[in-house]
C-alpha cells in the first residue's frame, strides 16, 4: 500500500528567508545540501516522514499550479499569485500570514504612472496605452472590470525601469517607496496580499493528510501568534489584586497563584509587546513588585 503523507513546497526568491525562519521556529527547520539545491529536507519526521521529508523550493508564482494539479499537498504562496495563476477554484487557502519580503507586513498591487504623466486614474487608460506588469492575467482581469482595455506587456521584474517604455505599470509593492524614488506615482491601489498556506480539497478529505495539515497549521499559527507578544509576571498584595489584574490585557484572565507564606499572589499574563512600555510604570504605580517580562516562542489563544 502506498504511504500517505504531505508534500511541501517552500518559496524560492524574496519570501524564502521569511518562510524558512517561520518553519524553523515552528520546529520544522529545512536544510539543503548546498545553496544551489532546490530540494531540501524538513527535520520533522513525525509530520513529514520519509519520503515526505523532501521539500521542494519553487517560485511562489508556480506553486499554486502544482498544488492545483495535486502534485503537492502544501505550499506557501501569495494571494495575488493564486489569482495570477487562475486557480482560485482549485486550491484551498488554509491560513494567511502577515509576512512579506521585509519580514512582517503586507504587499499590494498598484497601478502607477510616471510623476509627469497626464494619466490621473485607471479610467484614463485606453487601447493606445501600454501597461507593463509581471501579473498579465491579474492585470487584464482587473483592468477589464474597470472598463478599460490597454495593451498588456508581460515583463520580469525591475518595472521601475519602464519609465520610458510604458504608460503605466501594474506592480507589487510593500511601502511604495521604491516607486516614488523611481519617479512613479500610484493612481490605484488594489487589496492587500498576504502570504498563504494552500492545499487542495481532496487532501482535506483524506484522514491521514488532513491530520498532518491541521497539526502543521497549529505549529505555524502558534509561532505567528507569539510574535509581538510577551509574558509579563509580577507579585501583588491581596488588596491590589483586582486593580492590577485590570491593567493586564491578557488573552482571557491573568493567571493568579498564591505566593509562599500566603503573602500575596503572583500574576502572569500574555500581553502585546507594544503595551509593555506603558504597562510597566502603570503596574509599578498600582503596587506590583518583582515585575518580569519574558519573550515567548509559541502561543495558542
Amino acid at each position: 500500500m502506498k504511504a500517505k503523507g504531505c508534500r511541501l513546497i517552500v518559496p524560492d526568491g524574496s519570501l524564502m528567508d521569511t518562510v524558512h525562519q517561520l518553519l524553523a521556529e515552528a520546529d520544522c527547520p529545512v536544510s539543503y545540501p548546498s545553496s544551489r539545491a532546490y530540494r531540501g529536507i524538513i527535520a520533522n519526521h513525525r509530520l513529514f516522514p520519509p519520503p515526505f521529508h523532501l521539500v521542494h523550493r519553487m517560485r511562489p508564482w508556480d506553486s499554486p499550479l502544482v498544488v492545483a494539479a495535486q502534485r503537492a499537498e502544501l505550499a506557501f504562496t501569495g494571494q495575488d499569485l493564486i489569482i495570477e495563476a487562475g486557480c482560485q477554484d482549485q486550491v484551498v487557502v488554509l491560513d494567511k500570514y502577515p509576512l512579506s519580503r521585509g519580514g512582517v507586513g503586507f504587499t499590494k498591487l498598484v497601478l502607477a504612472v510616471t510623476s509627469d504623466s497626464l494619466i490621473k486614474s485607471v479610467t484614463d487608460l485606453g487601447p493606445q496605452h501600454q501597461v507593463a506588469t509581471e501579473y498579465p492575467n491579474y492585470a487584464r482581469q482587473w483592468l477589464a472590470a474597470k472598463g478599460v482595455n490597454p495593451r498588456i506587456v508581460c515583463c520580469h521584474g525591475s518595472l521601475e525601469a519602464f519609465a520610458d517604455f510604458a504608460d503605466a505599470i501594474f506592480e507589487n509593492t510593500e511601502t511604495g517607496t521604491s516607486l516614488k524614488v523611481g519617479g512613479w506615482r500610484i493612481i490605484e491601489d488594489l487589496p492587500k496580499s498576504q502570504t498563504c498556506l494552500i492545499t487542495y480539497s481532496q487532501a482535506l478529505e483524506d484522514e491521514v493528510q488532513n491530520a498532518i495539515i491541521q497539526e502543521f497549521r497549529i505549529l505555524l499559527n502558534a509561532v505567528m501568534a507569539a510574535r509581538g507578544r510577551v509574558m509579563i509576571k509580577c507579585n501583588v498584595r491581596p488588596e491590589n489584586c483586582t486593580s492590577i489584574a485590570a491593567l493586564l490585557p491578557s488573552a482571557g484572565r491573568p493567571t493568579m497563584s498564591p505566593l509562599f507564606g500566603n503573602d500575596g499572589f503572583a500574576l502572569e499574563a500574555v500581553v502585546m509587546q507594544s503595551d509593555v512600555e506603558s504597562l510597566l510604570p502603570a503596574l509599578k504605580k498600582a503596587g506590583a513588585t518583582a515585575i518580569v517580562v519574558h519573550n515567548i516562542d509559541k502561543f495558542l489563544p
